[in-house]
């Protein structure tokens, strides 16, 4: 199966690739009258699994194989686990098998998978109309017993149309760092507003103003307390935006990761700016 090379589906206003071989990805998402893809792509690109070794650490494969884009996480998402006696990798199995194409013609297309890992089997649809894309993801449970799992959509942003002028505007009222990394702006573990917060340094930050690339900046934490299921980044210098909108009752929280050419060592090695936003939903 080819990893590479992508599925595409088009209308007169949006292009959208989709990667069967690699977790159904969606890799590019690009406004057809500028040619600008507004998600972040990976400094290696896309690689084939094929020809990359396996170091039996699930992480550090993720990462070598992670082309940017659009990936969901199932059943895991974050480090590796095990759940009922069997391990799962970093991210999840869904996001790095190959799925089967069920139908496709130029503006939709059907994929499914059933997971190892996880008694689930997996649908993603999509559909491409004017300026809008439709994305419906279905997990079914194929067994009798109840199965936990983590859900997560996983999309990147990044230049040209992430720059110093984007801004980001949310349905949600709050945020909270991570614990244990949340950059070099926020503290750990802190509750705040969004998007005016508190700095580690006791300083007012505006979460929603993008910083340049190469300043530095690097952010963890999640968007909480949604009134509803939105965000959207408005490019001043790409001439557009776009807003993401999805059932905060299904999944309440949103991952929100910046990446200013901040992290120095593998898989980055200060080579990224990028803007993650990931709604979630942990079992």
């Amino acid at each position: 199966m080819d990893t590479t090379s992508p599925l595409v589906l088009r209308s007169d206003l949006l292009s959208v690739g989709v990667l069967p071989g690699k977790g159904a990805d969606i890799v590019s998402l690009t406004d057809v009258a500028t040619g600008i893809d507004v998600l972040f792509r990976s400094p290696w690109g896309r690689h084939d699994p094929t020809r990359l070794p396996s170091t039996a650490d699930s992480q550090l494969d993720w990462l070598a194989r992670y082309p940017g884009g659009w990936q969901q996480l199932v059943p895991n998402a974050g480090a590796p686990r095990v759940v009922d006696g069997v391990s799962r990798g970093y991210h999840g199995e869904a996001a790095v098998v190959g799925w089967d194409v069920e139908s496709a013609d130029e503006t939709s297309a059907a994929l499914s998978v059933q997971l190892v890992t996880a008694p689930l089997r997996l649908t993603r649809r999509l559909r491409v109309d004017g300026a809008s894309l439709r994305v419906t993801d279905t997990i079914h449970n194929e067994s009798d017993d109840p199965v936990e799992v983590m859900w997560v959509q996983h999309p990147a942003f990044g230049a040209p149309f992430i720059d110093g002028q984007a801004v980001i505007t949310a349905g949600a009222r709050g945020i909270l760092s991570d614990a244990d990394a949340p950059g070099n702006v926020l503290p750990p573990d802190t509750a705040a507003p969004f998007p005016i917060a508190t700095g580690a340094d006791g300083a007012r930050l505006h979460l929603g103003e993008v910083p340049a690339p190469g300043s530095g900046r690097a952010v963890f934490a999640a968007l909480t307390d949604f009134d509803s299921g939105w965000f959207a980044i408005d490019s001043p210098s790409a001439g557009f935006g776009i807003r993401m909108e999805w059932d905060a009752g299904l999944l309440p929280y949103a991952w929100f990761w910046q990446e200013c050419h901040a992290s120095s060592g593998f898989p980055w090695f200060r080579r990224a700016d990028r803007l993650r936003l990931g709604m979630v939903r942990d079992r």
